[in-house]
């Protein structure tokens, strides 16, 4: 393994990809900065580029923008009171309070410094245990195939507050993915004599419309300018050490927290930064000081989302199922590269893994850079118009679908699945679910279909399969446990309601 990690290294310091990899970063902060906008967005919009690259150069470009736009989040959460992305919710409790006080730079370092000790450890996990897992996941067999394809489908779905629309959100995308040529009988199916729809719905310009679209409609729906970011001097950014002795076991039980949160599909930073805020709330001297801008309470949360990023890369790398919704979209760019996840990419591509191994641990030390230089220059980054911004964002959507196969009727589809994608979230339906539906359908329907010709047509064979009995149980008790979730909300809003 360590002769294969020095591999990646020497990938990673070459010319080129170093500075790929350093730009990949630095688009990543400022896209995490800018509220509306999330490192899935960002994935998108480069899309194109990837195109042109070496797999392991484009992959290590993406890790460094999936990475920097998780610390991004907080320059916006601590600046604006508003978290630029989902995964920064929770640093506004505490990141804010201390910006009030006068201490905005304080509360960046601290971010930046966090962001780095969750991202490091949670790249040595990935280093020391995705190989493990691969080697297990080696022992897969068609039917196993079809049942992680579906818990991963039910995971991902049953996640979101209202699980009935994470599920219709699924089955819409797995909809999807049928239409075009059967690949098992030959026939058109949904194309509805329209030529163009024989190849399928193209995985580039659903995601451009899903994802990047929807978000300008979004926002120029909304109108206006967003409030701008505080106009206070910075000051000091990097913490010192007395600070660091502070919130360094926050950071550190915040890291692990993510890293295993990570790794259950489906979930992310969004979760995980709450659940490691309120236990280093819990294992803090002064959880009286919660809320009122305690250090801990910005190094936990920040630590837990910057460890979700290794994690959630365990089982899209290992088993094709993303952990959260940017690997979603890079499960996408994996396949758009020629790239196919899953343990077999260990085997038939080690470079590729290793440089992405080697890379996470380098980018960590960029971003903490990147990190520390953007605090001063933060402001200026917030205060960008979102006149200019979404133009802009849009231009390289349209041009990004283009460049798929140089096909105007891919604009045509990322124009329609944006209106697709907008209407879904104005009522609350979830677009990971659909994007990842088009993603796994091909897979489960090809493996179901192979373990059905090897059974000769018996379906006891996804029950007597020991890993795909395991996976079927799991993704009912996803379900189970989601629409239970769902019965308790709805009766305690009642409740409250009530009262």
């Amino acid at each position: 393994m360590l002769e294969n990690l020095l591999g990646g290294l020497i990938n990673v310091f070459q010319p080129m990809t170093f500075l790929l990899t350093i730009f990949g970063t630095l688009v990543g902060v400022v896209i995490g900065a800018l509220p509306g906008l999330s490192g899935s967005t960002g994935i998108i919009l480069l899309l194109p580029l990837v195109y042109r690259l070496d797999a392991s150069v484009a992959l290590v470009m993406l890790c460094g923008l999936f990475c920097g736009s998780m610390y991004g989040g907080s320059i916006a959460a601590i600046l604006l009171n508003t978290p630029g992305t989902p995964s920064a919710s929770a640093t506004v409790l505490d990141g804010y309070q201390l910006c009030r006080q006068g201490k905005a730079g304080k509360a960046l370092g601290i971010s930046a410094v966090s962001s780095f000790i969750g991202g490091l450890i949670s790249s040595i996990c990935l280093i020391l245990i995705a190989p493990q897992l691969a080697k297990v996941a080696l022992s897969f067999k068609a039917a196993d195939y079809f049942a992680l394809s579906l818990f991963g489908l039910t995971i991902m779905a049953s996640t979101d507050k209202d699980v009935v629309k994470g599920l219709i959100s699924g089955v819409l995308g797995l909809l999807i993915s049928t239409v075009g040529i059967d690949s098992i009988a030959g026939s058109d199916r949904f194309t509805f004599g329209n030529y163009k729809l024989m190849r399928g719905f193209q995985l580039l310009p659903v995601l451009i419309g899903v994802f990047a679209l929807s978000e300008v409609f979004i926002l120029v729906q909304k109108g206006g300018e967003r409030e701008g970011a505080s106009q206070q001097a910075i000051g000091r950014v990097m913490p010192s050490w007395m600070d660091f002795r502070g919130f360094a076991l926050a950071a550190v039980v915040g890291a692990v927290i993510g890293v295993f949160i990570g790794i259950i599909p489906g979930t992310g930073g969004s979760i995980s930064c709450f659940l490691a805020y309120q236990v280093a709330k819990k294992l803090s001297k002064h959880p009286e000081q919660f809320g009122k801008g305690a250090p801990e309470g910005i190094a936990a949360p920040e630590a837990s989302n910057n460890g979700t990023t290794g994690g959630a890369l365990i089982p899209m790398l290992c088993l094709g199922v993303p952990g959260d919704v940017v690997t979603s979209v890079m499960l996408g760019a994996l396949i758009l590269i020629g790239v196919k996840p899953g343990p077999l990419l260990f085997v038939e591509n080690p470079e590729i893994v290793y440089a992405i191994f080697a890379g996470m641990l380098v980018i960590q030390f960029l971003m903490l850079g990147a990190g520390l230089c953007c605090a001063k220059v933060s402001p200026k980054i917030l205060n960008i118009p979102q006149t200019l911004l979404m133009p802009l964002i849009a231009v390289l959507c349209i041009v990004g679908a283009y460049s798929n196969s140089n096909n105007l009727f891919d604009v045509f589809i990322a124009l329609v699945f944006g209106v697709v994608g907008f209407g879904m979230k104005k009522f609350g339906y979830p677009g990971a679910p659909l994007v990842l539906g088009l993603i796994l359908g091909p897979i489960a329907e090809e493996n179901l279909n192979r373990a059905l010709v090897i059974s000769n047509n018996s379906w006891t064979v996804f029950l007597t399969s020991p890993i795909s009995c395991v996976f079927l149980i799991l993704s009912l008790a996803s379900i189970i446990f989601a629409v239970i979730n769902n019965i308790k909300d709805v009766k305690r809003k009642t409740v409250s309601i009530s009262v």
